[in-house]
């Protein structure tokens, strides 16, 4: 079997949808060795891949180079395309795959604070994983396995820790940049349109109070935890974050909501059945690669401007019927 190596260090989200690329290839004969950052580790036990090396920052490159050579890789599939990748891939001497994120006129427009920032390639990230791998890869490759004896620790844990059992409804309302979280408006709406339980992961802010049916574990869940809960779900509602892409990867049925960023820019959850996304279509959108924009350029945060009773009634039909 040739063993090859596959490069996709962070962050959450970006990993996983570099899942399908791993299974296209080991599908086509490929033994694959994942290059993923010690930061992500907790995702190591699920990723499809013979083994995951563990690469910390720069003072690793060398002794983690000298470790996958004698692997005799025939090609590298560098999927992150960041200058610590590139200089693994370097240091391995073997052929090189590249996944190119963006085009350098839309990393300059990004810069200057152009917008809308409209991608050149519209092919959704995941598949340009695959397509940068040389393979073809499917929406059902996106899964990740989950053994029996986690599911079961994760249901006692649930019933310890949370006092609930199976069948509940998970929200994230957050994200790493305040461009892509839920307003609080937003957030009240939904947390009255849903059936209860509702459970809430992510980092805690303070600015929800777990009431009636209302759970909160946010800050409380490790990631290598996070999985297990999440297939014990009813459905997940999240912001375009990666919890998102987790609640797909797992399997349950995921309404993705996208304020500041959009779907254009590639990162909207595989597609599978029980995939919803929600976002409002603008002349200004996407004005931000990360959601990381504030104030709102526009100075009216239309992105954020939703009809909430109508969206969360939706949210509620979809957590019913998620077909």
């Amino acid at each position: 079997m040739t063993t090859e190596i596959l490069i996709r260090l962070t962050a959450m989200g970006d990993v996983l949808l570099a899942v399908p690329a791993a299974r296209a290839l080991a599908r086509a004969g490929r033994e694959v060795h994942w290059v993923l950052h010690r930061r992500w580790a907790a995702l190591a036990p699920f990723l499809p891949a013979a083994h995951v090396h563990l690469l910390g920052g720069c003072r690793d490159l060398l002794l983690l180079a000298k470790q996958l050579r004698h692997l005799k890789p025939a090609c590298t599939n560098d999927l992150q395309g960041k200058p610590l990748s590139v200089a693994l891939s370097a240091l391995l001497g073997t052929p090189i795959r590249r996944y190119g994120k963006r085009s350098l006129r839309e990393q300059i427009r990004a810069a200057r604070g152009e917008y809308p920032l409209r991608p050149a390639d519209p092919e959704q990230v995941w598949l340009r994983y695959a397509r940068a791998a040389g393979v073809e890869a499917k929406p059902e490759d996106a899964r990740i396995e989950l053994s029996e004896a986690g599911l079961l620790n994760a249901g006692a844990w649930l019933e310890r820790e949370a006092g609930i059992g199976a069948s509940f409804t998970l929200l994230h309302p957050a994200a790493a940049h305040a461009g892509k979280t839920i307003p609080q408006v937003g957030i009240d709406a939904i947390l009255s349109a849903l059936p209860r339980p509702v459970v809430l992961i992510g980092d805690s802010d303070g600015t929800i109070t777990a009431g009636e049916g209302i759970v909160d574990l946010r800050g409380r869940t490790p990631l290598e935890l996070l999985p297990f809960l999440m297939a014990h779900a009813r459905a997940l509602i999240s912001t375009d974050s990666g919890p998102m892409h987790l609640g797909r990867a797992v399997g349950i049925p995921v309404a993705g909501l996208f304020f500041q960023t959009d779907p254009c820019l590639g990162f909207a959850p595989i597609p599978g059945p029980g995939i919803r996304v929600f976002s409002r279509e603008l002349a200004c959108k996407p004005c931000s690669l990360h959601g990381r924009r504030q104030p709102c350029p526009e100075g009216t945060w239309a992105c954020r401007n939703f009809d909430w009773s109508e969206l969360a009634a939706g949210l509620a039909e979809f957590v019913a019927n998620p077909a």
